[in-house]
């Protein structure tokens, strides 16, 4: 996510440590050399990260999953009804915009208030500055599933952290079946967005993880999970 040791790995977790940060800083700022102007720039400029990350990306991102399934079916697809097209999502207005490069503003404020006389490492830690400590290590993915709605069908989403990691490499089977791959994949989130084997018929789907590198899975496989589709 960002190369501060205090910064968190994903980005849910660095929504949830700007919303303590911003609160810590307003009840600290005054023991820490933050003036009433710098806090109110910090606030505006966290209220605007939050919206990006909270509203504007997830809304936008989904539209864009969305419009090359719609062209897929409109222009291969099957069906005698007119379709028209996914509705944008709706995100709510924005905050004043800010410049560009909010958490290198806010790196270099944590830099110059831990240096303040007043700073403290129990402030630290109520704003989520000390450095996190890192486990030893990751030997297999580890991943959380999901469904969400689809452009054709219902789709397993598979959220997972690489940690250093070219990518993860992902098998599923299908109703107990033979394990089949997905695929390897270098993002965050994976969609799963194959039709049920029967329609309307409802599967189970059970998945497992292997780190890949250098073009080939390596190490050992992370526990199964299933999650049934289509209920």
């Amino acid at each position: 996510m960002f190369s501060q040791r205090y910064f968190p790995h994903t980005e849910a977790e660095l929504i949830a440590w700007l919303k303590n940060y911003i609160v810590a800083l307003v009840k600290y700022a005054a023991f820490i050399g933050i003036g009433a102007e710098e806090l109110a720039a910090t606030q505006a400029d966290i209220a605007y990260l939050l919206w990006v990350l909270e509203a504007w990306y997830p809304a936008v991102r989904q539209d864009g999953e969305d419009s090359p399934g719609y062209k897929k079916l409109m222009t291969i697809g099957e069906g005698l009804d007119p379709t028209p097209p996914p509705t944008p999502r709706i995100y709510p207005a924005p905050p004043p915009a800010v410049a560009p490069g909010i958490l290198n503003r806010i790196t270099r404020q944590i830099q110059r208030l831990k240096l303040h006389t007043g700073y403290t490492e129990g402030m630290g830690r109520d704003l989520g500055i000390l450095p996190i400590a890192e486990p030893v290590e990751h030997p297999v993915p580890e991943f959380t599933l999901s469904t969400e709605p689809g452009a054709k069908n219902t789709r397993v989403c598979i959220e997972t952290t690489k940690y250093g990691h070219d990518a993860v490499f992902v098998e599923c089977r299908i109703n107990a079946g033979p394990w089949s791959p997905l695929g390897h994949f270098s993002k965050k989130t994976i969609h799963d967005e194959r039709e049920l084997t029967t329609p309307g018929l409802p599967e189970s789907r059970e998945y497992r993880l292997r780190w890949w590198h250098k073009d080939e899975p390596v190490g050992d496989w992370s526990p199964a999970q299933t999650i049934l589709v289509g209920a």
